[in-house]
């Protein structure tokens, strides 16, 4: 055979025999989030589009709304169309407005670059169906066949990627006006939907899809495992393409790629699911994400509050996606471009600590006027600090080694420095004084290891002993362990050599050391051995409510003994759980008790409310602590979902340990 001709067939089976993801959550979910967009930090959401023209909203609301409002009887919005346009105005005669005329896509990208974005989503099409290609589907609903006529999303897509920027678009999978949604579901997504998404990825090669309105359907409604399957297998996206984790109302923060937060960059918190999967918190300049004429500058966030979002939502392993929203003429408000400006300055300065940078052990001092970020080789810590001190800064829990100065970024004279019980100590009694939103220190450190890894059969389990191994990530680790309270250092506890079987309800904690590293974090899992006398009833409701007090008045439908606080039911929409029971407490202290919860949610322990999470909200955390003494306390934990995501997670910590799930051999039916 001909060696060329072999070496071609070999390359062919070695293409085929690569990773293909099969059309469901269990392997579409195995993929990895792409770590060029882990390193990007920053990119820009661009709202254009019909909803431009009116460019109109009640302040503190959307404008690209401006449809829906008219739809459903907004008579803030319908006052003002009448007045403006005429009451028999049709919104699709938008499309002969949105002439774009001053659109100058290299200028936009000229922008985008200077600001330091990294990547661009554009909305290709939004909940009012109109589109900024030629789509086939839109039936000439789009820019090219209207007054534009122009491929807005190809021009941009052009000058976007020959500015060095990854391009991609936003597309959403419900309309607001499309004759065949709702009424005929499957059709549209069949004959219209699924097409016009795949026409867009085949012709743009988009490196980042953002997905949205997936809230109305489920994932199996939308086809989306389909889709994603088609698009990781078979499509024209590059193999690194990224996606968000909106394909459905079953799907946020579960499945998909990147955790998508809104308005809210504190409702991931920090947890290791957030970081390992990557996050984005997507957010306008102002409110709206259109522009809005009715916002003014005290309507904006100053260039400095967004510098210190950036720096806190990276310090907990996210992105920012910032979003402008460009007049109907294709101009950008000089507040947006303005504001991206100042961040690319600041970036130029301080990029290294934000691009490409790692979650530090400590995200922020205790305070929080302190934010970290590591590099990725873990030998250089960044210190963000929003206002210095006359003479010298003082960091807690940070130790700098070697013998160089540290060095301020903007600054060309290095700081001495010393460490101290108190901390480390930075001398700025000879730094020259500039002024910056965020300043941002670059500290060497001594890398530390990873966390080491624990597999275990799952719990709760009934069995009598369960089989352990541990695994750490770098070579030559020593890993010693220990139970409950026991000591654990480098050399306390027991040295791991081989796997080894537990046989009682214990806590499990596992560190790892190597020389010229400093110590893991402590990795803690509970094992448990459950008996008859362990559980949680869980009551099971149905209906819409706006409060916990709504529900609790209703009778349950059904309930069954439970070990945990997960949800068995296929209903997304409009039902609750009450767990109660006894939480058994070891050892006389202080403990706090949080919940996570999307929407409301209470904890209650002695009949007695202590955490309220209550209410009608995206997913959000509560805490708040007691002192109990040993023993079993009545406990009682209230769920509820009215609409969009459904979450809860509940843990704790006490004396001699840190926040986690509540083991469930802490859970029993009766008091005694």
């Amino acid at each position: 055979m001909n060696h060329t001709r072999w070496f071609y067939i070999l390359f062919c089976i070695s293409i085929l025999s690569a990773q293909r993801y099969k059309p469901n959550w269990e392997s579409l979910d195995s993929r990895p989030t792409p770590q060029w967009y882990k390193d990007a930090k920053f990119g820009i959401f661009i709202h254009w589009g019909l909803y431009s023209v009116p460019a109109w909203g009640p302040k503190g609301s959307y404008a690209e709304w401006y449809l829906n409002g008219i739809n459903h009887g907004d008579t803030l919005r319908l006052a003002y169309h009448k007045e403006k346009f005429g009451e028999e105005f049709p919104y699709r005669e938008f499309a002969s407005l949105f002439k774009t005329e001053k659109y100058n896509p290299d200028d936009w990208a000229d922008l985008f670059k200077q600001s330091g974005a990294k990547y661009v989503v554009l909305t290709s099409k939004h909940h009012d169906g109109f589109c900024l290609w030629p789509s086939p589907q839109s039936n000439g609903y789009n820019s090219v066949e209207s007054a534009a006529k122009r491929d807005l999303l190809g021009d941009l897509t052009n000058s976007v990627r020959s500015a060095g920027i990854k391009m991609g678009f936003y597309y959403s999978l419900y309309e607001w006006d499309n004759p065949l949604y709702p009424s005929d579901v499957i059709k549209y997504v069949d004959n219209y939907m699924l097409p016009q998404f795949k026409d867009v990825v085949q012709r743009y090669e988009p490196s980042i899809i953002f997905s949205d309105g997936e809230w109305d359907r489920s994932s199996d409604q939308w086809r989306s495992e389909e889709f994603l399957s088609w698009l990781y297998n078979e499509s024209n996206a590059p193999e690194d393409v990224v996606v968000n984790d909106r394909w459905g109302s079953d799907t946020r923060f579960t499945h998909g790629g990147y955790y998508s937060t809104e308005y809210d960059p504190n409702s991931g918190s920090l947890n290791e699911q957030f970081i390992e999967r990557g996050w984005e918190e997507c957010r306008g300049i102002g409110m709206s994400f259109g522009y809005n004429q009715n916002e003014g500058p005290e309507d904006y966030m100053t260039s400095e509050a967004l510098i210190r979002l950036l720096v806190d939502i990276v310090s907990r392993g996210g992105n920012l996606l910032l979003n402008i929203g460009p007049k109907a003429d294709g101009t950008i408000p000089k507040i947006m471009s303005d504001r991206l400006l100042d961040i690319g300055s600041w970036l130029g300065n301080n990029g290294e600590a934000i691009y490409g940078t790692t979650v530090n052990r400590i995200t922020r001092s205790d305070n929080g006027e302190v934010k970290f970020t590591l590099s990725k080789d873990r030998r250089t810590l960044f210190a963000f600090v929003n206002n210095l001190p006359q003479k010298q800064l003082v960091l807690p829990s940070v130790e700098a080694i070697g013998d160089e100065p540290i060095q301020l970024l903007g600054e060309e004279q290095g700081l001495s420095w010393e460490n101290m019980d108190e901390g480390l100590r930075i001398d700025l009694s000879e730094m020259s004084k500039f002024d910056s939103p965020v300043y941002t220190f670059k500290i060497p450190v001594m890398p530390y290891l990873e966390k080491p890894k624990i597999t275990i059969p799952e719990n709760p389990t009934f069995r009598s002993n369960t089989k352990v191994n541990l695994d750490a990530d770098n070579s030559g680790v020593l890993l010693r362990y220990s139970f409950d309270n026991q000591p654990l250092s480098s050399k306390k506890g027991k040295k791991y050599k081989r796997p080894f079987f537990i046989r009682k309800n214990t806590v499990l904690r596992v560190q790892a050391y190597k020389k010229g590293y400093q110590p893991s974090a402590v990795v803690s899992i509970p094992v448990v051995f459950l008996t008859d006398q362990n559980g949680l009833i869980r009551k099971y409701y149905e209906g819409a409510w706006d409060t916990l007090n709504d529900m609790v008045m209703t009778n349950p439908n059904r309930e069954k003994i439970v070990y945990d606080f997960t949800f068995d039911s296929k209903k997304k929409d409009n039902f609750g759980y009450i767990f109660s029971g006894y939480i058994n407490i070891k050892k006389n202290g202080v403990y706090q008790f949080q919940t996570t919860s999307d929407d409301g949610s209470r904890l209650l322990i002695n009949h007695k409310i202590l955490v309220d999470n209550d209410g009608l909200h995206s997913r959000k955390t509560f805490s708040k602590s007691i002192e109990l003494k040993k023993g079993r306390h009545p406990f009682e934990v209230q769920f509820f979902e009215r609409g969009g995501q459904e979450y809860l997670h509940v843990q704790w910590s006490g004396p001699g340990f840190e926040l986690m799930p509540i083991p469930a051999n802490n859970f029993y039916l009766k008091h005694d």
